[in-house]
């Protein structure tokens, strides 16, 4: 006698019913081959596809379990009248939901790659101080992000394709579908943003920038990458609306319509606002040298130019303190040091590698009032940079000391936090606009 299994009476119902493996595969939202092997004993439906199976042929969970139906019912292998049409609901409800619960669990592997771009980022500007490799390390993973994204979404559309999937659940599906996309897209999108200072930002291809600097200019390039997200998304949901991918009541495109205008009016001005606050910081920062910040110690003849620069300091007197120090002063310090450094190392005789005098080590020269070269001796080590501008009565040279590109350092970075602080300030301000905008036209 012929052992009764799940699948062959799965078999026997199929073909009562006339239904092709492939068109059973797709009601329950399963491979075709799925159902093959389940035909031949091979694998067993999962729990969950039980109750569904029953309902769609008509017969209980215990008969399909049984493998054969009671025997006070109708033989196996007659045809059942069709399910009704809210068990047929039911079922695409289930495939749906299931789908939603896939599109998310698959989304996360999105998300995560997204968040790998920024540690990725991270760990080249902070570890390595490669603020350009670090850049490009995070645009990978971003872009990966988006394409895993936009494949998840095309798999979900193709999972419910077909003439029983209408009306408001596949609209409330695609919806879904849509708002998904846009959210996990943006992360990359924003996140990208983010990452943009580090090659906006660094004043050498070889050198990281700070983590606060990092975070201010972070959080305004997202702020502009997020705005930009949001103009093209409504963009698509407006395309996908007009060429019939989802639908929306009437009332709720009246509502939609407001909510744009509200968020047109106050959040664009605030990013235009904002726009313009960071091109005046850019401005600044790509101007605001020691030279242009502070006055120095300015001469009008050579002779006390001279006497100056020959004097030397008491070394037990702290000109300057390195840690206040910062930004591009710093980084020209560093440089400056290093090849005083080795510009003043002697050999064993005295002189330096160049067969130099000590005397000769410390001779610079200048161009005068009327043209000519003068030299002078530089042994004031607080001096830091010579400027000479002018010419005959006019002529003048301008003398920069460590503390005073310490002062311009300070300055830089007082600047910088009023910066800091205008963007915090813009941005309540339009998000208290637009909160006075919704209340306005009854939308909150």
């Amino acid at each position: 006698m012929e052992a009764k299994t799940i699948g062959k009476f799965i078999a026997v119902l199929r073909k009562a019913n006339g239904m092709t493996q492939k068109d059973l595969a797709e009601k329950l939202n399963v491979s075709d081959k799925a159902v093959s092997r389940w035909e031949r004993d091979e694998s067993l439906p999962d729990l969950t596809l039980i109750p569904v199976i029953a309902e769609l042929f008509g017969v209980t969970t215990d008969e399909l379990l049984r493998g054969e139906r009671n025997p006070a019912g109708e033989p196996a292998g007659a045809a059942r009248p069709a399910p009704s049409p809210a068990r047929t609901e039911k079922q695409i409800a289930r495939i749906l939901s299931e789908g939603r619960t896939k599109l998310l669990t698959r989304s996360m592997l999105s998300v995560g790659l997204s968040l790998a771009g920024l540690l990725g980022a991270m760990v080249m500007n902070f570890g390595f101080n490669r603020a350009y490799i670090g850049f490009f390390v995070g645009c990978l993973f971003y872009v990966a992000a988006i394409l895993c994204e936009a494949v998840f979404c095309i798999l979900a559309q193709a999972g419910i394709d077909g003439e029983d999937f209408q009306g408001e659940a596949l609209n409330s599906f695609r919806r879904f579908l849509l708002r998904t996309a846009k959210a996990v897209m943006g992360l990359a999108v924003v996140l990208l943003g983010a990452t943009v200072p580090l090659i906006a930002i660094p004043y050498d291809t070889y050198q990281g920038i700070l983590g606060i600097t990092w975070l201010a200019y972070g959080l305004l390039f997202g702020l502009l990458a997020a705005a930009l997200w949001g103009i093209l998304t409504i963009v698509v949901s407006r395309t996908a609306e007009k060429r019939g991918f989802y639908r929306i009541s009437e009332a709720e495109a009246t509502r939609r319509t407001n909510l744009w205008k509200a968020r047109g009016k106050t959040l664009g001005v605030t990013a235009l606002v904002m726009a313009l606050t960071l091109v005046g910081q850019l401005m600044f920062n790509g101007n605001a040298s020691a030279e242009q910040l502070v006055q120095g110690t300015v001469f009008t003849d050579f002779e006390s130019f001279r006497t100056y620069m020959a004097t030397e300091p008491d070394p037990s007197d702290e000109v300057w303190d390195e840690d206040s120090i910062v930004g591009p002063v710093e980084s020209d310090i560093m440089v400056r040091v290093q090849g005083d450094e080795e510009s003043v190392s002697e050999n064993e005789d005295g002189a330096g590698e160049d067969g130099s005098t000590e005397e000769e080590d410390f001779l610079e020269e200048l161009e005068g009032p009327d043209g000519t070269t003068l030299e002078y001796e530089w042994r004031n080590t607080d001096v830091w940079e010579v400027l000479s501008s002018g010419e005959g009565d006019s002529w003048t040279v301008r003398v920069l000391t460590v503390e005073d590109f310490a002062e311009a350092s300070r300055i830089q970075t007082v600047v910088s936090n009023i910066f800091s602080v205008a963007y915090v300030v813009e941005l309540a301000a339009g998000l208290l606009w637009y909160r006075y905008e919704l209340k306005k036209r009854k939308l909150s």
